[in-house]
């Protein structure tokens, strides 16, 4: 029509055919890789033999506990998330933490866990200094926490009513214990980020540091998400206390579940530390030396061990790497990308 001035029209592109990229393809070889060395370094051939002379039904029981253990990691990062004021759906959020606990227990001193704040980001738009700090926090808080429900558990069931009143005490205690060291004065954090920014090279990471630090400590001094947080924490511990404890009765051995849970938490600070891939050695040394400490004996201890690491580690590693294929990508970059 006359004074309309007609525009071009923008078609859609047709749909390229999905390809194997050369990255897709170097991901699920590494994984391979990595899957193939898990399982052998897991001793597979003692593995066999333990499976021999175990009840397989209570060895299969052990094996399903993983699916809460692994819903009760992904509610407690999603709650600290939230605190902050992002929202990651548990549709993401469980891949992801399968992700960053597979890549934290190849890394020492579970540092690969960080890769979750990138994956956050990425699926989500979680800003990465925002998943650092919830990374940072969450793993020093449940590392303090497992160590408190171990001494506990290890010094005061033994003296009946009132060691269980202590028990309680402590874990209270140590579950506020962030309201406490946030109050402290910075004048520590403060000296380490004006060393770190004089240097030219890392002087770029202060900023970073800063933000994470300071929402590190909005964590921290929330009263009602530690509550949330350390119930969470203590009731997975006992998920996977009762992991072992199931592993110990298909041996046809009976231990209480309080000893189960202090040596598996026991072992889980000593694999944690390591910087040996899956706590091979120390955390298997550690479980046995608890158990031996209970009066169980060193081959029926070590058969646990082995267990454990069939019915958790392997299938949890697995597990961890199909969940990278699972995880959002971003479909197109941001546009200050492309520019």
């Amino acid at each position: 029509m006359q004074g309309q001035t007609l525009e071009p029209t923008s078609e859609p592109a047709p749909a390229r055919p999905r390809r194997l990229r050369p990255g897709r393809l170097a991901a699920i070889l590494l994984g391979v890789a990595i899957g193939a060395a898990v399982i052998a370094i897991s001793h597979p051939d003692k593995i066999w033999a333990s499976l021999q002379q175990a009840d397989l039904t209570l060895v299969v029981a052990a094996l399903a506990l993983n699916l809460p253990v692994i819903w009760l990691r992904a509610l407690r990062a999603q709650l600290m998330v939230r605190q902050l004021g992002y929202r990651v759906p548990m549709r993401s959020m469980a891949p992801i933490q399968l992700v960053g606990q597979t890549s934290s227990t190849i890394t020492p001193a579970a540092s690969g866990d960080y890769v979750r704040a990138y994956l956050w980001r990425s699926s989500n738009g979680v800003p990465v200094r925002v998943g650092a700090a919830v990374v940072t926090f969450e793993r020093l808080y449940s590392l303090f926490l497992m160590i408190a429900l171990s001494l506990l558990l290890i010094l005061f069931p033994r003296h009946g009513v009132i060691g269980w009143i202590l028990v309680a005490l402590g874990l209270g205690v140590a579950t506020f214990a962030p309201l406490l060291f946030e109050l402290m004065p910075t004048s520590l954090e403060q000296w380490v980020l004006a060393k770190l920014g004089k240097r030219r090279i890392m002087g770029r990471f202060q900023e970073g540091a800063t933000v994470m630090i300071d929402q590190v400590r909005k964590l921290m001094k929330a009263p009602l998400l530690l509550a949330w947080t350390s119930g969470l924490t203590l009731v997975n511990f006992i998920a996977m206390g009762a992991q072992l404890w199931l592993v110990m009765l298909s041996l046809a051995h009976r231990v209480p579940i309080t000893q189960a849970v202090a040596a598996n938490s026991t072992s889980q600070v000593a694999g944690i530390i390591s910087t040996l891939p899956f706590g091979i050695g120390s955390q298997d040394a550690i479980l046995v030396t608890v158990f031996a400490g209970y009066g169980v004996t060193v081959s029926l201890a070590a058969s646990a061990a082995v267990l454990m690491r069939a019915t958790t580690t392997i299938p949890l590693a697995l597990a961890g790497l199909a969940a990278y294929l699972m995880v959002d990508k971003p479909a197109v970059r941001p546009a200050m990308e492309v520019e």
